[in-house]
């Protein structure tokens, strides 16, 4: 089976990618600077930007930005290269990864922010520290200690803030559902042998009031690619009473 089409355009994304098993991919202080010296010269050969990192002992957490059509590319020399040094320093084989990278697209500010704060929080909702300012190995580090790798945030997003108003952002308590809002959209879908990126998130449509020009509301949700199934669970209505609205744009349906 061909693998899924990954959305490629230029823009924010957010990458992850963990150790085959979930087993430990840095081992030593040297893995972890190595990788970053990796994600250093990704900065220059691919033209990427790092807004924000966090390496895990596990896994990895990247914020980046790319100005070409070259995520796949970025991420695998990334990725093959870091297992390479690994296996060959360790004496292993096999794979390091536990498959392929995942990879987030972020449309808007909204995303951006919320994703920086989770990818800062990491260690903390690991409970690997106490204070967020003692995690070495992720950006708000490099920026508080401007440490070896705070060349890697050029260009960064976040010190549109300062660096007191970041810390108290990161900070703060992460809201539960905060990511998970987040990565239901921008929805990806194929449609007529095309890759089609909704990038307006279903709750916009119903921002007043979701009894307010409901009906019409529906048919433009439905009409933008959102499925009847997709919009009956996000308002909670009966699936049968979204596709009579559907079918029938001109009939006002009751929902009583």
């Amino acid at each position: 089976m061909p693998r899924k089409e990954r959305y490629a355009e230029p823009g924010h994304y957010h990458i992850i990618n963990r150790g085959v098993e979930r087993r430990d991919i840095y081992l030593e202080p040297d893995d972890y600077d190595y990788f970053l010296d990796l994600l250093l010269k990704l900065t220059k050969d691919y033209e990427i930007i790092v807004h924000s990192f966090c390496l895990m002992t596990n896994h990895y957490h990247i914020l980046i930005e790319t100005k070409q059509k070259n995520l796949s590319k970025a991420i695998q020399f990334l990725n093959d290269k870091y297992a390479k040094y690994f296996n060959k320093k360790y004496t292993r084989r096999g794979h390091l990864w536990q498959g392929r990278y995942k990879s987030y697209s972020l449309f808007d500010d909204a995303h951006f922010w919320i994703v920086a704060k989770y990818i800062e929080r990491n260690p903390i909702k690991a409970n690997m520290v106490k204070n967020i300012e003692l995690y070495k190995y992720q950006s708000f580090f490099q920026w508080k200690y401007k440490h070896n790798y705070f060349e890697l945030l050029n260009n960064s997003m976040i010190f549109e803030m300062t660096y007191n108003e970041y810390a108290d952002y990161i900070s703060s308590e992460m809201d539960s559902d905060a990511i998970d809002i987040v990565y239901k959209s921008p929805k990806l879908l194929i449609k007529d042998g095309k890759l089609k990126v909704l990038k307006k998130r279903l709750e916009t449509f119903f921002e007043q009031d979701t009894d307010i020009n409901r009906d019409s509301n529906i048919i433009k949700a439905f009409e933008y690619g959102y499925t009847k199934a997709e919009i009956a669970d996000f308002l909670n209505m009966s699936h049968t009473i979204i596709s009579k609205i559907v079918l029938n744009p001109n009939t006002q349906v009751s929902i009583y």
